[in-house]
């Protein structure tokens, strides 16, 4: 008893100097397991498990780095988790109620440019939870449209975003005064979203038709769209704007666009049924969960092709990277 305190004690430490002296950590959700795993970024190398409950799904890291929120599908898992990004341990479960039924549903975290609001969308109770993280106590609830997906900010966070799947549109929500300001329809089921680098513009996936769209916000119409992979569900634009990344889900691939001509580039093989995406800034690196292969793929963006593959246990479903 007293050796296994010990080593216990010693794969404490160990992980502990490990995710303290990384300087890029890969933090994934596995939703058919009870945990979140951590990668170092830099060697690609396992560092530990973080026993979070029942099928963790959604991440969002607060701007200040030190708190990352948690979301669950899992029935026996209705809260959010807050994990420690400078431990890698969990610091709090708030009492909030989020995602009640998620055995079929998703939770989607985004955090506002201040850090003081989380909003919580819920894609099988069609709303959005705006959540205060200083108490993590729930402000407000607002309806949306049927399954929808994840909310993105505008650049100077007065803005939300949601696509909704199922009922075709993409609805605004004003971030000041937490309601829904406006709503675009389009004839198919938006995916995914991200604004231009200037703002004027918004990209939108259509799963069911396979497009791209392009969205001038002004006028509400379509203006582009090009065609990428079978069943396109997540989207991803560098941090200078010029280009997108489309995963796309049936077609075990990304779709690489030139987001200033509308113009695709390349498509890469990834794993089967690529889901959640993040790049790394600094080293141009975008890391990509493969839902149906138990990896994670590491694409070189300078140069748009495939390096190699992080195995992982099954079903990474989402991933942020936590740098120095």
């Amino acid at each position: 008893m007293f050796l296994r305190i010990l080593l216990a004690a010693y794969l404490i430490i160990i992980f502990s100097i490990d995710i303290a002296s990384a300087k890029n950590l890969l933090y994934v959700t596995h939703e058919s397991k009870e945990k979140v795993s951590v990668y170092n970024a830099d060697s690609e190398k396992f560092v530990k498990n973080i026993s979070i409950g029942e099928s963790p799904f959604h991440l969002a890291l607060l701007p200040d780095k030190k708190l990352i929120a948690v979301s669950h599908k899992g029935a026996g898992a209705d809260y959010l988790k807050i994990i420690d990004a400078v431990s890698g341990k969990v610091k709090l479960t708030p009492s909030i109620i989020v995602g009640r039924y998620k055995k079929t549903g998703e939770v989607y975290l985004t955090i506002d440019n201040s850090g003081k609001k989380l909003y919580a969308v819920d894609s099988n109770m069609n709303y959005v939870d705006i959540i205060e993280t200083g108490k993590w106590k729930l402000v407000k609830r607002v309806i949306l449209g049927i399954q929808p997906k994840k909310g993105i900010l505008s650049s100077d966070g007065s803005t939300l975003v949601i696509p909704n799947l199922n009922s075709g549109n993409i609805m605004f929500l004003d971030a000041l005064k937490d309601k829904i300001s406006r709503s675009i329809k389009i004839n198919g089921q938006p995916s995914a979203a991200a604004f231009s680098k200037d703002g004027k513009h918004l990209f939108i996936l259509d799963k069911e038709n396979s497009f791209l769209l392009l969205i001038d916000l002004r006028s509400g119409n379509i203006i582009e769209k090009i065609a990428v992979g079978n069943e396109p569900v997540s989207l991803l634009l560098s941090p200078d704007g010029n280009t997108i990344y489309v995963a796309n889900y049936a077609s075990n691939s990304l779709t690489v666009v030139n987001a200033k001509a509308m113009e695709v580039i390349t498509n890469i093989a990834v794993g089967i049924q690529p889901l959640g995406m993040v790049v790394d800034d600094k080293t141009g690196r975008l890391y990509v969960c493969n839902y149906g292969e138990a990896s994670i793929s590491i694409i070189d963006t300078k140069t748009n092709s495939g390096i190699r593959k992080i195995p992982t246990d099954a079903t990474p479903t989402n991933l942020i990277i936590v740098s120095e």
